[in-house]
């Protein structure tokens, strides 16, 4: 029998490696002691083993390494893969907004790249004359994870957190410290949101898992004032974002990830935008990535699925929220045409695909 091994450092692309070991056996291994946990914790029926550097060769995860027929990852870990003689295989657990030739390079070195949707493809196809990759259209393998939507699942998750089910609800997933809208906006959309709402704000794990302590104290105080309104959670990852997604009535971003996420369930959309990051700024970071200008300028579409506006200090958001959720028909056609060419397909199959294309491709 073939030996597949799934390795990451970090816990974010564990989930996404997870569903494809449920479709393909094999063993997760991990280098750090945290990601080890959390995975044997969240997903008890994956066989998993520890890398531990001390102990070098003879650690059980360097000896399954070594083993492999085939690695699947969801980084490009090249300097840490070369070492191993198995084929590899990586999986995209993010959108890639930035999907550049600088990122086609850096993940050139493996044997199959599993792409997640039209875009991708594109994006990969630009540079096809400049750099060889075997690739397969797989589809988003977050989405495998993410909830089938309904006024009962609806009803079973808004009680879970704690929220009113008879109530929209606002959700807020701002980007990560140094271009996201978190100290800007997270005080003010507790104090101003209508009463009406369910609020949830979801900052971004890098931040919200930092020891730093001036994001501790914006917590605090962010989380000081929810606890005076009715309705309200902060949440530090403690829950799927998906989850959170399925439940929202506006999702209020900086133009990220969450949202383009998000349109898997056709959430309507708020964009706030700060001297740190706006469709500019964005403009300017694909530049530098060096992005083909069409599809710079087809991802700066993402802005045209909702009402924009621009925050430089402290606002009422109030009638913000309700326009936008009352005018959300007005940019159901966009949304629905910037899901199609981000991601494809509205499934949860991409697992069984990444599965049948590492046994066509790989172990074959």
């Amino acid at each position: 029998m073939s030996k597949v091994v799934y390795f990451s450092r970090m816990f974010q692309a564990v989930p996404h490696l997870a569903q494809v070991a449920s479709q393909l056996p094999g063993t997760f291994v991990t280098t750090r002691s945290s990601t080890l946990k959390a995975t044997r914790r969240l997903y008890p029926d994956l066989d998993t083993a520890r890398y531990a550097r001390w102990l070098g060769p003879f650690s059980q995860g360097a000896r399954l390494l070594k083993q492999a027929d085939v690695i699947v990852t969801g980084s490009p870990y090249r300097s840490f893969l070369k070492d191993y003689d198995a084929k590899t295989c990586t999986v995209f657990h993010g959108t890639y907004m930035l999907l550049s030739k600088h990122a086609l390079l850096a993940n050139s070195h493996f044997d199959l790249l599993c792409v997640t949707g039209p875009r991708m493809q594109q994006m990969i196809q630009r540079f096809a004359p400049e750099i060889s990759l075997n690739t397969v259209s797989t589809g988003f393998l977050p989405f495998c994870e993410f909830p089938d939507a309904s006024a009962a699942q609806r009803q079973q998750t808004l009680l879970g957190l704690k929220l009113n089910p008879d109530l929209k609800t606002v959700v807020f997933t701002p980007s990560r410290r140094g271009e996201g809208s978190w100290d800007l906006a997270a005080a003010q959309l507790v104090r101003t949101t209508p009463a009406g709402y369910n609020l949830i704000l979801r900052p971004h794990p890098s931040q919200s898992l930092t020891p730093r302590r001036a994001d501790r104290a914006s917590f605090r105080q962010v989380i000081q004032l929810a606890a005076a309104r009715p309705n309200t959670l902060v949440d530090l990852t403690s829950h799927p974002l998906s989850s959170l997604l399925s439940v929202a009535d506006l999702l209020i971003s900086d133009a990220n990830s969450p949202s383009e996420e998000s349109l898997f369930y056709d959430v309507p959309q708020l964009f706030i935008e700060t001297d740190l990051f706006n469709a500019d700024v964005l403009r300017a970071m694909a530049q530098k990535e060096a992005m083909h200008e069409e599809d710079t300028a087809q991802l700066l579409t993402l802005f045209e699925c909702g009402r924009r506006q621009f925050v430089n200090g402290p606002m009422d958001y109030s009638d913000l929220i309700e326009r936008s959720i009352q005018e959300a028909p007005h940019y159901a056609k966009q949304r629905a045409a910037y899901f199609s060419w981000v991601f494809g397909e509205r499934d949860k199959s991409a697992h069984l695909r990444v599965a049948q294309a590492i046994t066509t491709h790989l172990l074959s």
